[in-house]
């Protein structure tokens, strides 16, 4: 399933596929933007099907109503809401229109790039671990970031080969990254969950 969204400094698109073609997806996304910052969270429910369907909605249903907390608050909260939960791994990047920066949070093997308008490529550094109710020390990480930047976040069902992310920052829109994406990047036999987005602020 394809799907665009234009917020007033983002344009953002995003392309999800269930295992096997299931009803059940165990990843999951929201994102939002509010006076100051746009705020995108990416999960991915340990396994596959209905219990990480669940598990993910939990997550994300938390950041829906509370993306205004400080991000190491959001994902402490997660991580107690899945005690006796199937574990989720989760990233969380914030865009700060007022201080230029992105903050970034995460735990598990979510990956998160971020293309500068001059061609640099920032990645940002994994932390090892899921959410599942038990004991996590999350930290942020703070990137500068300039008008044009795009960022992309993808679950581990995608494998993205440094050839494919060459061509991503070639698309003039988001729309077509993720045409091109699913035309010639490799897919796993898994959910797959794969997020773009534009800033222009």
């Amino acid at each position: 399933m394809e799907n665009t969204q234009s917020f007033k400094y983002v344009e953002l698109a995003s392309y999800q596929h269930a295992k096997n073609n299931s009803y059940w997806s165990g990843d999951a996304f929201f994102c939002s933007e509010s006076e100051g910052y746009f705020i995108c969270a990416v999960s991915d429910g340990l396994g596959s099907g209905q219990y990480a369907y669940e598990a993910s909605k939990v997550v994300m249903d938390y950041i829906q109503e509370n993306h205004h907390e400080e991000l190491t608050v959001l994902m402490e909260n997660c991580n107690r809401l899945l005690l006796n939960k199937r574990g989720v791994v989760l990233s969380i990047l914030k865009v700060d229109y007022i201080n230029k920066e992105i903050i970034y949070s995460n735990a598990g093997n979510i990956n998160c790039i971020f293309y500068s308008p001059d061609g640099v490529l920032t990645r940002t550094i994994p932390k090892r671990g899921f959410l599942s109710g038990k004991k996590l020390v999350f930290t942020t990480q703070h990137l500068p970031y300039k008008k044009g930047m795009r960022f992309i976040i993808f679950t581990d069902g995608l494998d993205l080969k440094s050839t494919v992310q060459k061509t991503i920052t070639k698309e003039n829109s988001v729309a077509a990254v993720i045409h091109t994406v699913r035309k010639i990047a490799d897919f796993k036999k898994d959910d797959t969950m794969f997020v773009v987005g534009d800033v222009f602020i």
